[in-house]
């Protein structure tokens, strides 16, 4: 089936007077967003063409491979998109890129123009640091975490010139992106024409419910793959298609992985199974533990990644059994009363988990997370 790879080589000769801008066009440009630019290279007349230039020049396939460690490498798409006449002289401004160990913050966007009046601002998901990875954890108990903040901040901030605006991002990019939209002033929410959620966690309970979601929720557009891992957390509401991939599993939440048909996605009826187990599992697990339980975890969690030199998924992933002494003796080292909170914590997941997936099920799954798609 096509992919978004497809979709560059069939209409990527389409300019947006001859093909208005789509649901797959979204897609495109929060996968753009991962790209990593220099701020100090960044100038008033970057395109894509010339970030993906730089960006392409700077780093071999292979290099590029392991700097997507849980996706497949984005190095044929990003020459797609190079040379691709409908998005290559498109321009890029404000862009910002924030990560902070100690606020635990990893935030990154940039306005893509369309046209004169109209712009897309996108949102960068979880980067390859574990101060993203811990971030996206902290929403399970914080009410705004530091990237929120800071989403709303920066959509306030759009010039007044662009009367369009179209928000989006994929994974915690596309929670940005609607958080912003909800928080954001007034005189911004009026120019939004709609909002992309492109497998991006959910929210609180209380957010969700809360007369300004209500209002913006027309606007909002979610969308997930078939096996839904990501996208399934927290609380969503409003209705999301869910787009058939050529992956399995985790790999999935990979953009370059989903279908597409024309100017759109292809479609299903819902989530599978597992999808649905999975979230079974998480929900359950979460409301018999406590915010204050959940911090105390995650916090203790990345603690012991910490103190065993580990900053970033491609050495997670990387981990074999010869250094679980290491894990074990930091553990160790912990009070008392923390050891025990982790373990029923943990004990609490795998129950739920027993719950719903048989153990057959349960060791596919941890070992389907060793091993990268092909």
């Amino acid at each position: 089936m096509a992919n978004l790879e497809d979709y560059l080589k069939w209409r990527g000769d389409l300019t947006f007077k001859q093909s208005s801008f789509n649901e797959v066009d979204n897609l495109i440009l929060s996968e753009f967003s991962y790209v990593e630019i220099k701020k100090k290279n960044f100038s008033k007349t970057e395109t894509i063409n010339t970030i993906l230039e730089r960006f392409l020049n700077t780093y071999t396939e292979k290099e590029m491979a392991k700097k997507f460690a849980l996706s497949q490498n984005p190095y044929n798409f990003f020459n797609l998109l190079k040379d691709s006449k409908r998005f290559k002289d498109l321009k890029v401004s404000h862009y910002v890129n924030k990560l902070s160990k100690k606020e635990e913050k990893q935030f990154s966007a940039l306005i893509i123009h369309l046209k004169f009046n109209t712009a897309y601002v996108a949102f960068k998901g979880t980067d390859e640091t574990l101060v993203g990875w811990k971030e996206d954890l902290n929403m399970g108990y914080m009410e705004e975490v530091p990237s929120q903040k800071e989403a709303v901040f920066y959509v306030n901030q759009i010039p007044f010139y662009l009367r369009h605006l179209y928000l989006g991002g994929h994974s915690k990019g596309g929670n940005l992106a609607v958080y912003a939209s909800v928080k954001c002033k007034r005189r911004i929410q009026k120019r939004i024409k709609k909002v992309f959620n492109n497998d991006g966690p959910g929210f609180s309970e209380e957010f969700i419910l809360s007369e300004n979601y209500t209002a913006l929720l027309p606007k909002i557009f979610s969308f997930q793959p078939e096996t839904s891992i990501i996208g399934m957390l927290l609380t969503h509401k409003g209705d999301c298609k869910v787009i058939k991939s050529d992956s399995i599993g985790l790999w999935q939440h990979d953009p370059l992985t989903w279908q597409v048909l024309n100017t759109s996605f292809v479609t299903i009826k819902e989530v599978n199974e597992t999808s649905n187990k999975i979230n079974k599992t998480i929900t359950n697990w979460l409301v018999q533990v406590d915010k204050k339980k959940r911090e105390i975890f995650i916090n203790t969690l990345f603690q012991v990644l910490e103190k065993n030199n580990i900053s970033n998924i491609e050495q997670l992933m990387k981990l074999k059994i010869k250094y679980l002494p290491g894990f074990l003796k930091t553990f160790t080292k912990l009070d008392v009363e923390t050891k025990n909170l982790v373990l029923e914590t943990v004990k609490l997941l795998m129950l739920e988990a027993r719950k719903n997936f048989d153990r057959k099920t349960i060791l596919h799954g941890f070992k389907s997370l060793n091993k990268k798609r092909s």
